[in-house]
């Protein structure tokens, strides 16, 4: 039996139930119904406990899914920005989120734009000095700190950013894709709660090890 065939069948016998159960054919009804039906019975035949030995099956765990699925829809925006940087001054989205900020709050320190990005001060810093060589940041000193540094943006900078917002909208549009305006609103929901969960731990356990990071967080959860 080829799998279209099986597909057919297999949608048949939901028909056939969806009929029984509800007496109409309302195709956006159904649509409905079979979504819920077949989320249900992929959650209800998941294994409930992680079997490393398991690892052909690793969709089964919806921790592990998650997690690879997140990981491949980063890939792709960063395939989608190469794309629109490519005859642009700046070239990473970490070149834009830092010039964004700065056109929002006009200056900050060094250590506070690099922080606010959730980067080590390492590659912060080597942005920092990528943007300033090429004109579109500058350096001045802090009245209030001697030692620190501000920066801000230079004309050319505040002309980057602005030209570069359309392209940005463009790859913000391609990446949600064909979700639907509520399922944008619950998908913005979940990434909002799983954003403050992290910042959390980013904010009170960053130099924590992994080991101590899941003991506070997730086995507390799991009590």
């Amino acid at each position: 039996m080829s799998e279209h065939t099986e597909l057919i069948k297999a949608l048949l016998d939901y028909i056939e139930n969806y009929e029984q159960d509800f007496g109409n054919s309302d195709l956006k009804e159904f649509s409905i119904y079979l979504k819920d039906k077949v989320a249900i019975e992929k959650t209800s035949n998941r294994d409930s406990s992680f079997d490393k030995n398991n690892y052909q099956n690793y969709k089964s765990y919806a921790e592990v899914e998650f997690s690879t699925l997140l990981t491949n829809l980063n890939r792709f925006a960063k395939h989608y920005m190469k794309k629109a940087f490519a005859d642009m001054d700046i070239k990473t989205i970490d070149e834009f989120g830092f010039l964004a900020s700065l056109l929002r709050q006009k200056s900050l320190t060094k250590n506070e734009l690099i922080n606010q990005h959730l980067l080590e001060t390492s590659s912060g810093s080597e942005i920092l000095k990528r943007l300033i060589k090429n004109g579109l940041v500058k350096e001045i000193p802090d009245k209030n700190d001697k030692r620190a540094k501000r920066v801000l943006l230079t004309d050319k900078g505040t002309a980057t950013i602005f030209g570069s917002f359309d392209e940005m909208h463009k790859i913000s549009e391609i990446i949600i894709g064909n979700l639907t305006e509520e399922e944008l609103k619950q998908a913005l929901g979940i990434f909002n709660k799983l954003t403050y969960f992290h910042q959390h731990i980013h904010e009170s356990d960053r130099n924590s090890n992994l080991n101590e990071i899941h003991k506070k967080y997730i086995d507390k959860k799991n009590d």
